[in-house]
């Protein structure tokens, strides 16, 4: 049995024990989400801030990440000339928007513009984060896509980043549909404001927001966007051992790692009560299922 084959499958066992172990959260949240939240909330602890604060960040650096092997890729192609120009042009632009986009969400009022309220939409910290950390991150992954010569990256950098795409979306689409109250919020006091279970959709939310001017961001609990993002750390991190050689064998250690770390970000916004349980755990399965996916389509493509 080759050293790739047993990779695999330590790498498809990671992600089946990573499923089973949010399943197994969803189900637990699902029957006590108030008690635990209860039990952990703790809103003034700095450092479960500053970890909740740049917990989503990573899924965009990421992106510009391997925006930069795919820009590499595409430069040296076989493609007309015209096309390829318009492509890269187009991948410039991409990246260029993540990268502010990933700014804003670190600054955002829910990561660190939660503990400094001045840094919410402030347009001159996010440009200044943008630049800062665009071209680095995106040279980076030029230099170590141009340093392999896997004819397989180009597939598996776009199905890498068509997967932060699909988690983005689903993150999206099930948060409007639910607009469950975050438990910080419950705790304010507003009446009919309470406990409400993550499979009944608080249709009622819009009536809060005119009346008392709550942020529509208080009703949007489940399923947990830092705990979808972060989770993609998992394939991210993985990832890097398709654009370095030193990390090719190290797959299974790096999702582990991944594993670790976002487990930590997804604690966090439980303990400052922006999410219940079953939030976080239904967001970090969601990108579990994905992950497993996307390691059987590596093995394949």
């Amino acid at each position: 049995m080759t050293s790739k084959t047993n990779e695999f499958k330590r790498l498809a066992m990671l992600n089946i024990f990573i499923i089973v172990f949010y399943a197994t959260l969803l189900l637990v949240g699902t029957f006590y989400d108030e008690k635990i939240s209860e039990a952990l909330y703790n809103p003034h602890g700095l450092v479960v801030m500053w970890i909740s604060g740049i917990g989503a960040y990573p899924f965009f650096a990421f992106a510009v990440l391997f925006g930069g092997c795919l820009y590499e890729r595409t430069l040296h192609s076989d493609l007309k000339k015209a096309l390829k120009f318009i492509l890269c042009v187009l991948l410039i632009l991409v990246i260029t928007a993540v990268g502010f986009v990933g700014a804003g969400a670190l600054v955002d009022k829910d990561s660190l513009g939660y503990i400094y309220p001045q840094l919410n939409r402030n347009i001159p910290v996010i440009l200044c984060i943008s630049l800062v950390s665009i071209f680095p991150l995106t040279y980076l992954g030029y230099k170590f896509a141009e340093s392999v010569a896997d004819e397989k990256l180009l597939k598996r950098v776009i199905g890498l980043l068509l997967i932060f795409i699909i988690a983005y979306v689903l993150l999206q689409i099930v948060k409007g549909i639910f607009h469950r109250p975050r438990y910080r919020l419950t705790l304010q006091g507003f009446e009919g404001i309470g406990f409400v279970p993550w499979f009944k959709p608080f249709f009622c939310y819009q009536d809060y927001i005119e009346q008392f001017g709550i942020d529509k961001g208080e009703f949007r609990s489940f399923p947990s966007g830092h705990s979808i993002l972060s989770t993609c750390m998992v394939i991210g991190l993985q990832s890097l051992s398709r654009i370095s050689l030193r990390l090719w064998d190290k797959q299974f250690r790096l999702g582990l790692l991944g594993f670790v770390i976002s487990f930590i970000i997804i604690i966090s916004r439980v303990i400052l009560g922006a999410h219940y349980l079953s939030d976080v755990s239904a967001g970090a399965l969601i990108v579990s299922v994905l992950a497993l996916f996307y390691t059987y389509g590596c093995k394949v493509a």
